[in-house]
């Protein structure tokens, strides 16, 4: 469940989120952490942050839906009213310097061209998961689809391996397709904090039927190799900037997208993985 500041973090603008992010002295450092995980999502690419001036001001506690803290939101803005009338002051009564006889050529500064950088977004991929769950939850037994409890909670479960496994897929393909931007690292590491997410509730006993928890292990089995294969990948783009497959990782990507497949009735064609996976 989101908590009231990533509500509110929802609802801001890129720049403002940016804003946030380079003046970490201002806020709270979950709020900021939060606001820089969902300009990742987005597929925003951040500037170095502006290392906070040195203070030694006491700053108070305030909630993270607030702006500023209430300390800093006080005087700082009458400290800038300030000094703008003092500078405005000393500008109208300085002794103005009498004009050059000559006025030389005023040439334009050239503008200034900024790189592009094209970044894609994650898609958060609700809408694709609810229709796959649906269609898993069709393909249990009735005498399962009867029970609801365990059905609700299978359902959920279904939920969080597809959301996991359609963001990892959706990067693979990128790395397949040569086609990652500056944001992929800052993806693949919310790709994988889906798989954690779903991997955290797999430990817990959800009192599911056998066919339920059967299908959940092979749901945990795609997960376990497409953990590996992002984290090579991001390894692979951190050093190098660029992908090599090799015959490890493409029989990795075949198997985890075969896994998904199975989960809507498509029938296996992989064969069982030798050795240890991790070690991809």
């Amino acid at each position: 469940m989101a908590t009231p500041g990533t509500d509110v973090l929802l609802q801001k603008t890129d720049d403002e989120l940016r804003y946030l992010v380079q003046h970490p002295e201002l806020y709270h450092s979950s709020l900021v952490e939060t606001a820089l995980g969902e300009l990742r999502r987005r597929g925003v690419s951040l500037p170095p942050a502006t290392p906070p001036a040195p203070t030694h001001a006491h700053y108070t506690h305030h909630d993270q839906d607030d702006e500023t803290p209430s300390g800093v939101g006080r005087w700082l803005p009458a400290a800038a009213i300030v000094l703008a009338l003092s500078g405005a002051g000393y500008w109208l009564l300085a002794p103005k310097k009498p004009a050059a006889t000559a006025t030389k050529a005023v040439v334009a500064p050239k503008p200034i061209v900024l790189e592009s950088v094209q970044a894609t977004p994650l898609p958060a991929f609700e809408a694709e998961a609810a229709v796959q769950v649906r269609k898993m939850r069709q393909l249990l037994p009735a005498a399962d689809r009867a029970d609801t409890t365990a059905a609700g909670r299978y359902s959920r479960m279904a939920r969080r391996y597809w959301l996991a496994e359609n963001a990892g897929a959706h990067l693979t393909k990128q790395a397949l397709d040569n086609k990652a931007s500056t944001v992929f690292a800052g993806q693949v590491t919310i790709a994988l904090d889906r798989i954690s997410w779903f991997m955290k509730a797999k430990a817990y006993n959800q009192s599911l039927t056998p066919t339920m928890e059967a299908r959940l292990t092979t749901m945990q089995q795609g997960l376990v190799i497409r953990r590996a294969l992002l984290e090579n990948l991001k390894s692979q783009y951190e050093m190098m900037g660029k992908f090599e497959f090799n015959r490890d990782l493409n029989r990795a990507e075949l198997e985890a997208s075969d896994i998904s497949n199975e989960m809507l009735g498509i029938p296996t064609k992989r064969a069982p993985i030798q050795g240890n996976i991790t070690e991809l």
